[in-house]
Parts: C-alpha cells; sequence; structure tokens
C-alpha cells in the first residue's frame, strides 16, 4: 500500500543535470564540433539554470507546508524525542501489524480491486508498509520526509486506491499500535502515544494531500483532452465547410447554366414530347443540387443580420402558408399556438423565415404521415421562444450529441446541414437553440431570442 520511491540504479551514470555541458571528444583528444557547442552553451546553462531554481521553488515551499502543518497539530522536537524513544519497543510490533492490516483490509472489494496482482503484489506492499512503520519512528521528519509520503499517496492515485481506504488504514494501524503498544510495560506510555498519533496524523495529510492535487491534474488533463479533440474536430469542419462554400460558388454559375439551358430545351418540345418526364426530372435534380448549394453557402458565410423589431407570431404564419404545398409537410398535422396579439423579436426577417422553414420541414420529416407537429411561439418579458416538436421515432444519445454537427444525418437524403444552418442563424441572431428528444417520444427543438416591448404599430414590421 506504501510504495518505496524509485531508487537510482548506482551502476548507472550519474546524469550531470544541472553542470555545464562539456563538448565531446574526439579521438585524438580534442574537441568535436567545438564551435556549435560554444553557441549552444548559454542556452543550456540557462535552462538549468531555470530548473535549479523552480527545484529549489518547490522544495522551499513543501519545506514551509511540512512546517506548517507540524505547527498547526503541535508537533515539537518533544514528539521527535519520543518516536525515537519508542522505535524499538514498536518495531517488535511492526510484522504482526502489518500482517492484520492486509488480512481486513483485502476484505473490501476496493482494495482487492486495487491490488489485483496476487500474492507476489501483495508480499511486497507488506515490505514497504513496514519500511514506511520503521521510518515513523525514524526521527527524521523534515523536507525528505514530506517528500516520500507525498510519493506514497500520488501512488495511491495512481493505481486507483480509494480515499476513503487510506483513511481507514491509517486508523486501523493507529489502532493496532495503541493497542499493542499499551500492553508493554513502557514507561509513560500515553504521552508516546499522542506523539505517535500525531505523526500518523501528519502522514495522512500529506498523502491527502496528493489525492487533491491528483485529483485536480486528472481533471484538468481531461478538460484538456476533450478541449483538444473538439479543436480538432472543429478545425476539420472549418476546413470542409470552407472548401464545401469553394467548391458550391465554382458550381452555382454553372448549374444555372445547365437549369436555363435545359428550360429553354423543354419550351421548344411539344406538351406530349415523350422526354418531357426526363426533362422535368433533369430539373427537379437541379433544384435539389441548387439547394444544397445554397446551403452550403448560408453554412459556410452566414450573411449578416440587419436585426429589426418584426412580429415572429407573423413569420410564422407566413411561413407556413408558403410551406403548404412542401409534399412533406401535407402528410402531417401542423398545429400553430400562439398569443392573440403580435409576439414582438429583435433579429432578421429572413434568417427567422429560413430557420422556421428548416425546424417544420425536419420535423415534418421525422414524422409519420397523420402524426402532429406543433409549433408554439411563448413571449415573456425579456425573451421569446418558438418551440417546434414532432411525433416522430426520437433520437439515440449518440445522435443527439451530434444533432448540431455540420454535414451529420442519419436521413438517406440530406446534406446534415440543417440544424447546423439553424444554429448559426440563432446564434447570429443572439439568441439560443437547444434540442430535447428520446427514443420513442419525439423531438423538441426551442429558440430563445430576444424581446422587447411593443413598440409604436407603425415599427411592428410583419
Amino acid at each position: 500500500m506504501y510504495p518505496r520511491p524509485p531508487q537510482r540504479d548506482s551502476r548507472l551514470p550519474r546524469a550531470n543535470v544541472f553542470g555545464p555541458v562539456r563538448p565531446a571528444q574526439s579521438a585524438r583528444g580534442g574537441r568535436r564540433h567545438a564551435g556549435n557547442r560554444s553557441r549552444q552553451r548559454p542556452k543550456v546553462a540557462g535552462r538549468a539554470l531555470h530548473v535549479r531554481r523552480l527545484a529549489a521553488k518547490l522544495s522551499t515551499m513543501q519545506q514551509q507546508r511540512f512546517t506548517e502543518m507540524k505547527s498547526l497539530i503541535g508537533f515539537t522536537d518533544d514528539d521527535t524525542r519520543r518516536l525515537v524513544a519508542l522505535s524499538p519497543t514498536a518495531a517488535d510490533h511492526i510484522p504482526a501489524i502489518v500482517e492484520h492490516f492486509y488480512a481486513v483490509l483485502l476484505n473490501d472489494a476496493d482494495a482487492q480491486n486495487a491490488f489485483s496482482n496476487g500474492e507476489d503484489q501483495i508480499r511486497r506492499l507488506r515490505d514497504l508498509v513496514s519500511i514506511w512503520l520503521t521510518e515513523v519512528f525514524g526521527g527524521t521528519y523534515e523536507t525528505a520526509y514530506f517528500e516520500k509520503r507525498l510519493a506514497i499517496g500520488t501512488t495511491h492515485v495512481r493505481v486507483g486506491l480509494s480515499q476513503h481506504l487510506m483513511v481507514l488504514g491509517v486508523e486501523l494501524i493507529w489502532n493496532e499500535l495503541e493497542c499493542r503498544l499499551r500492553r508493554t510495560d513502557f514507561p509513560d506510555i500515553d504521552t508516546h502515544l499522542r506523539s505517535v498519533h500525531k505523526i500518523l496524523s501528519l502522514d495522512l495529510a500529506i498523502m491527502l494531500e496528493s489525492y487533491k492535487e491528483g485529483t485536480s491534474d486528472r481533471v484538468r488533463q481531461s478538460e484538456r483532452s476533450v478541449l483538444e479533440k473538439k479543436l480538432t474536430r472543429a478545425e476539420h469542419l472549418a476546413e470542409i465547410g470552407q472548401l464545401a462554400a469553394s467548391l458550391a460558388h465554382e458550381i452555382k454559375n454553372p448549374l444555372a447554366g445547365i437549369s436555363g439551358a435545359i428550360q429553354v430545351i423543354r419550351d421548344t418540345m411539344s406538351a406530349e414530347d415523350p422526354h418531357q418526364p426526363i426533362i422535368k426530372e433533369i430539373l427537379g435534380q437541379i433544384n435539389r443540387l441548387d439547394d444544397t448549394v445554397k446551403d452550403l453557402l448560408v453554412y459556410a458565410r452566414p450573411p449578416r443580420p440587419r436585426t429589426q423589431v418584426v412580429s415572429l407570431s407573423d413569420i410564422t404564419m407566413r411561413v407556413l402558408t408558403l410551406l403548404h404545398e412542401e409534399p412533406s409537410v401535407q402528410r402531417v398535422r401542423v398545429v400553430y399556438q400562439h398569443p392573440p396579439t403580435p409576439v414582438p423579436v429583435c433579429a432578421d426577417e429572413h434568417h427567422l423565415e429560413q430557420l422556421l422553414m428548416n425546424l417544420v420541414i425536419n420535423a415534418a420529416h421525422a414524422s409519420e404521415n397523420g402524426q402532429d407537429v406543433l409549433i408554439e411561439v411563448i413571449a415573456n418579458a425579456n425573451q421569446t421562444r418558438l418551440v417546434v416538436t414532432d411525433s416522430g421515432s426520437g433520437m439515440t444519445p449518440d445522435v443527439r450529441t451530434r444533432a448540431f454537427e455540420p454535414f451529420y444525418t442519419t436521413k438517406a437524403k440530406g446534406t446534415g446541414l440543417g440544424l447546423a444552418i439553424c444554429r448559426t442563424l440563432v446564434q447570429a441572431n443572439e439568441g439560443s437553440i437547444t434540442l430535447n428528444s428520446e427514443p420513442g417520444q419525439g423531438t423538441t427543438v426551442a429558440v430563445t431570442l430576444p424581446s422587447q416591448a411593443p413598440p409604436p404599430a407603425e415599427r411592428m414590421k410583419p
């Protein structure tokens, strides 16, 4: 449980970390690459000085911290003398204490998981705990002692030993020490046991300090890892978006030319021409491709919003009228709930139209024939909410997490830009958008936009 700090192998050459770097010797005994080495020496020496100062600062901070902890608990030189005096008596009981300690500790499932490498590991740990207990009575309680205890706690963090097991473990050892030492004829045992309790409390406090640092490090590393993944993905998506926008610009004009040429050909043909269905299908596919190009351009370079006070309820009615002939919308029942009076919002009118179209068409696509698509406009004092709810099959947690990602779609057709464009438009208008969905329970998308008190009638734009 309490591993020994790693020892340096005496057979290995000692690394000259802080000293000056000597130029390498050639076979003739001369200096090799002396010019390059001389140019590198100032940088290496400066780095070594920085490391040396940092190490000294860290050592000073640890010494101050340990001194504060000893002062707080009242650990004095008298306690040191008592522990040294008690050392020979305690040494006779350490093997039995360690044996009892592991016999109790290994009944815990968490401890069994942490010490899962068999008897060899337990045997090594028994030896290490014996050494740790011997050092408790060693009489030297300076910075090196603090660093060893800190290393023990750090090891426990690394192997995943629960914090409560460390607290209970120290308590087990204290109880056994007290019980066994009280049965001896050591003089003034109560005073000496108080010193034992102080040093064990100090050990526990130091090891728990390492848990705090270890937990903070793990949280920082986890957050850093998540952030790096998000940044990498964001950069990747940004590159894809820029490439898509460039391609869209290159495609848009030729596409318009193709569409115009096909329409000219269509107009020269009679209505009964057998090729008319083919021409109609070609124009339909061109229109679909044109919509995709427009989506790419809107996502990559959304137009700057022209913010003004508009009536969200009136815009919603106008969009529903435009979507009346949309096949996907015709097969569902659209239910629109709104206040009886106009609901003002401060936003770009055309952005709101595109936002509503995307949300309603998405909801219609997700719903089965005859199911309801509910649209709600809810006015509050400082903000207005637009809520679109479908009656579809809902989303799994994985799909829900990625729903706003550009180019991500679960549909057989589509660019995967619908919700990504919605979020871009909402954010451009200082609003927010959220999505709630559970498998089998449909999906609700809520948009929150800033609102203000209704202006004079002449300023309200329908």
